[in-house]
């Protein structure tokens, strides 16, 4: 098979380096063809899966989220029994905290993987520095995390 058959599909690569193990495979547009489905099957699986990953981990923040919102509350309840009479102003903040925990938590129930991403998107342009710290922050305990998963 030549480069130049017109016959054939053009490779972007010489399939002469692949060795002897494609003698005879068929490299026809059809089987580009086949090739292609088969290749955008297992993209549309692997996004698929990636957004699934993804609604799982905001599902389980909202759960962290509405956790610290019990603790908030809890906090703004009992304050009282701890400061006695100087309880009222932070009894305040705390149920103020709770309440805007409250409002994130919901926030980041309802909206989709898509609009997450270009919710983070849009916090990169205005604030790249904040970014910048905020992805070296997360490698710095991912790979703490990792280091003690190892051990």
């Amino acid at each position: 098979m030549s480069m130049t058959d017109p016959d054939r599909a053009p490779l972007p690569i010489d399939a002469a380096d692949w060795g002897s193990e494609l003698s005879g495979t068929d490299v026809s547009p059809t089987a580009s063809r086949a090739h292609g489905n088969t290749l955008d099957l297992l993209v549309d699986f692997a996004q698929g899966r990636l957004v699934g990953l993804v609604e799982e981990a905001r599902d389980n923040m909202v759960s962290q989220v509405r956790g610290l919102k019990s603790l908030a509350s809890l906090l703004s309840d009992n304050i009282g029994d701890a400061l006695g009479d100087r309880a009222e102003p932070v009894s305040r903040i705390l149920g103020s905290a709770a309440g805007t925990i409250d409002t994130i938590a919901d926030t980041l129930a309802e909206k989709s993987v898509d609009e997450l991403v270009e919710d983070g998107r849009a916090l990169v342009r205005a604030q790249p520095a904040a970014a910048v710290g905020l992805a070296i922050a997360i490698g710095f305990l991912a790979g703490r995390y990792l280091k003690a998963a190892q051990d």
